[in-house]
């Protein structure tokens, strides 16, 4: 039976690996790629969203995110619980807050959750790539190029080619909820349909730099060109999908809780059927978990990776989510990749081994990752959509998982339902009728 996404009540270990390793690439050098063996640890991990994420006097501590009822203004609440707006996206029923002068985060918390115009409130935080954390990093092996991406073992594994035959994601739009996308690329930009940046609060999602180390890891933009290289991989999957860019991450691939809430609703408020999140964190968020239940209400596909630390724990969410599909990762010829996160968490695993896709500028790099995994199933997601636009996510698992090849883990456990294949999931809806145009000119099936 297809496993999906499900709640798991474990404690978080006490200490998480970080793990890094270099990749020699013939006549490259040393490219920087996805960790695969532990070489240090994290503090501990406590289960708290705010000290399991944040750095000392980070602003984003004193600050609640909160879930607006309908009707609910955000300056007329700030003012009735005293407390300031410091992110105000209401139109997504969203806003961050910072207590007033006499009272503590927790003390504006305890007055929220009172309060009858407020759903959810919890401390603001951040989500992360979970190659960021990892440090997994794109790489330029020095054979970019468009005919290099379609020809790639990945989208080979997954038999992109007979999905093709069937549907190219038509009619369906896709959100990325990443560092943004660059829509300029010679590979996106006829895919691109707009977007919003919930990072600098603009309507230009594009993937930017900053030149600045905001997460205080010693690296600087190491996130940069994520959300670009998802949306290709998306997009190779499903040609013809429309791609909203949703910028709730910055280059180093951190997001503010508020932020990716706000992307959420933001993207199903925008038409998005299927939702991309690479990204999570360590801690069950409340207000995102409200907004993926109503997204699902909404007929909308979530789709997200599982995570980066090889093992069944610690757990990522939203990838715990009973309303989301958590992604791991297998190779080109569908083993698991070692730094697969598995277990009961996983539904589906997809090519996530040094997959070659868009980067800001117009190039193809290299990229390793569960982040990677997840938009190939999220584009076969939006070919399924395309002649089955009612399904939701459970329908859709069900095909997929019921055509995936089985892979097992490291401990002989399946690998959630199995190894994406695209072609064998778009089969049964194959259509093989031929038309005649009046001149009795014979059209071919995709």
């Amino acid at each position: 039976m297809l496993r999906s996404s499900r709640h798991l009540h474990r404690a978080l270990p006490t200490r998480v690996a970080v793990i890094t390793v270099c990749i020699l690439l013939a006549g490259s050098g040393c490219g920087r790629s996805l960790a695969t063996s532990p070489t240090a640890s994290q503090p501990e991990v406590t289960g708290s969203l705010l000290e399991a994420t944040l750095l000392p006097g980070d602003p984003v501590a004193d600050q609640v995110v909160v879930a607006l009822a309908d009707g609910v203004d955000a300056a007329e609440l700030a003012a009735r619980v005293g407390a300031v707006v410091v992110r105000d996206a209401s139109a997504e029923h969203t806003v961050a807050l910072a207590p007033g002068p006499g009272l503590t985060a927790l003390d504006l918390q305890q007055k929220l959750s009172a309060d009858l115009g407020v759903r959810s409130a919890e401390p603001d935080g951040w989500l992360e790539t979970a190659e960021s954390r990892q440090q997994s990093f794109a790489f330029d092996d020095g054979a970019g190029s468009q005919g290099a991406f379609a020809e790639q073992p990945a989208f080979a594994a997954i038999h992109v080619e007979r999905a093709h035959a069937v549907a190219l994601g038509t009619g369906v739009t896709v959100a990325i909820l990443d560092t943004g996308i660059d829509p300029r690329h010679p590979q996106l930009r006829r895919a691109y349909a707009g977007g919003v940046d919930l990072v600098d609060g603009d309507d230009d999602p594009t993937d930017v730099t900053n030149g600045q180390d905001d997460d205080g890891d010693g690296l600087v933009d190491e996130a940069f060109g994520h959300g670009t290289h998802v949306a290709g991989i998306v997009h190779g999957v499903a040609p013809e999908a429309q791609l909203l860019a949703v910028r709730v991450l910055d280059a180093d691939g951190r997001g503010r809780l508020s932020d990716v809430v706000a992307g959420v609703r933001w993207a199903v408020g925008h038409g998005a059927k299927v939702l991309n999140l690479s990204l999570g964190t360590l801690a069950r968020s409340e207000t995102l978990q409200q907004a993926l239940l109503d997204a699902e209400r909404s007929g909308v596909v979530v789709i997200a990776s599982a995570g980066n630390w090889g093992d069944d724990k610690p757990v990522e969410f939203p990838a715990s989510s009973p309303q989301v599909a958590a992604i791991g990762a297998v190779d080109g010829e569908s083993r698991p990749a070692s730094f697969t996160s598995y277990g009961d968490i996983v539904a589906l695993a997809a090519p996530g081994v040094a997959v070659r896709s868009a980067y800001p500028g117009g190039g193809y790099r290299l990229w390793s990752g569960t982040s990677m995994a997840a938009p190939f199933v999220a584009g076969t997601c939006a070919l399924l959509a395309e002649i089955h636009p009612s399904w939701t996510l459970v329908q859709m698992l069900e095909r997929i998982g019921d055509t995936a090849g089985r892979v097992r883990d490291k401990n002989g456990s399946e690998l959630g339902a199995g190894a994406l294949d695209a072609g064998a999931a778009l089969a049964p809806d194959r259509r093989e009728v031929q038309q005649e145009t009046p001149e009795g000119e014979e059209i071919r099936p995709r």
